[in-house]
């Protein structure tokens, strides 16, 4: 004979202090979670940042050799 169990999960109500004992617990979840997000900014950023100065260099390489080259210009 095998015993069923239910388990109901509620959110808190109202404000809740910070429980430093499960950010102790789970230090390295919170340590990943706070690298992830750092990551994905600053490689965003430097993408961005990558392509503000590719671009323009991208048009100069494409208009130098259209002007250059076949119009003669």
């Amino acid at each position: 004979m095998s015993a069923t169990f239910e388990l109901t999960i509620r959110p808190r109500k109202g404000w809740q202090a910070v429980d430093f004992k499960e950010l102790y617990v789970y230090d390295e979840l919170l340590a990943f979670l706070i690298w992830r997000d750092v990551k994905i900014r600053y490689r965003q950023t430097l993408l961005g940042g990558l392509w503000a100065v590719l671009q323009p260099f991208i048009a100069l390489m494409i208009f130098s050799f259209i002007f250059n080259r076949l119009a003669h210009l």
